[in-house]
């Protein structure tokens, strides 16, 4: 399956590396798409296209990014399993 227009859009915003990060508002902001249409795109891209993008909503990098080594590939995974303190949680994805 390939990706649509939008999506091809929201992941060329979503760099390799923490220090990259990015967060759905400045995405929503770049694309003129409303911060839920860039969230279901995310989505998308981790679950139906195998993408790994992690999002971490705290610390130094918050936003969205493709990991860039192990570490913050667990950071991410840390991040979406902890429990969320309101509001939807970031999509968190692993190419297992």
């Amino acid at each position: 399956m390939s990706l649509s227009e939008n999506d091809k859009r929201v992941l060329r915003l979503i760099k390799v590396g923490a220090e990259n990060s990015i967060t759905g508002s400045e995405i929503s902001l770049t694309t003129k798409l409303t911060e839920r249409t860039v969230r279901d795109i995310i989505k998308r891209l981790v679950v139906k296209h195998n993408i790994p993008i992690v999002g971490v909503r705290c610390g130094v990098f918050s936003g969205y990014f493709i990991p860039a080594n192990k570490g913050e590939l667990l950071d991410g995974a840390k991040a979406f399993l902890q429990p969320s303190t309101g509001g939807e949680q970031a999509p968190s994805g692993v190419d297992e």
